[in-house]
């Protein structure tokens, strides 16, 4: 129902496997991991403690793309998300302006101390040493599981209907049903749901 890691205790959960629990993970000591394609599922809104680590891959990418992030954990903080994606002599964090249609830089010396809002989606270029040829790099997430309701506020500027797109992401350590997620928020979004993927180094 619960699951405590204590002791010291290391807890890797392989790519494929799901750890589905009723009640709180509590990280005391030691570590709990999710390799890529692995899943953290609670069934119920508890709030959980201690940090675990969340790793996720890319497609192949090759040096220069960019890729859509959200961050499955509370207070991971940007630069140390990508410590070398280049901040200079311009930073290669992004969020998305609605109310004009373009990504806006996360703002140097902001950038040191920026973290990730839940269930917001960053745009983040690969870090400078990233191979030239297609490679997958892995993502690694630190810090207290995101469980429950996730409220993020959407920007629609009734004036322009060409003005309504959000960059948002998934907020949680597992994947989720997009025909769920879509009729859950019926009320609030359109019926399209865009999805980011780029394969372009001539940037």
């Amino acid at each position: 129902c619960k699951l405590t890691v204590d002791n010291n205790a290391i807890v890797t959960i392989p790519s494929g496997y799901n750890v589905t629990l009723n009640g709180a993970l509590t990280v005391s000591s030691g570590s709990f991991t999710l390799n890529n394609n692995s899943n953290l599922i609670q069934t119920t809104n508890v709030v959980n403690s201690g940090n675990i680590i969340v790793k996720r891959n890319t497609n192949p990418l090759m040096r220069f793309d960019y890729m859509a992030w959200a961050s499955p954990v509370l207070n991971q903080g940007l630069l140390s998300f990508s410590p070398l994606t280049s901040i200079s002599p311009t930073v290669r964090f992004y969020t998305f302006n609605s109310a004009t249609n373009f990504y806006t830089t996360v703002g140097s010396p902001a950038i040191n101390t920026a973290t990730f809002d839940s269930g917001k989606g960053y745009l983040i270029r690969l870090p400078f040493d990233h191979p030239t040829a297609p490679a997958i790099w892995t993502g690694t997430f630190t810090g207290q599981p995101y469980n429950g309701p996730r409220l993020v506020t959407l920007a629609n500027h009734i004036s322009d209907p060409t003005k309504r797109f959000n960059l948002i992401g998934n907020p949680y350590p597992s994947t989720i049903s997009i025909p769920a997620f879509a009729s859950a928020n019926s009320a609030n979004i359109e019926p399209s749901i865009y999805f980011w993927i780029i394969t372009n180094n001539a940037l």
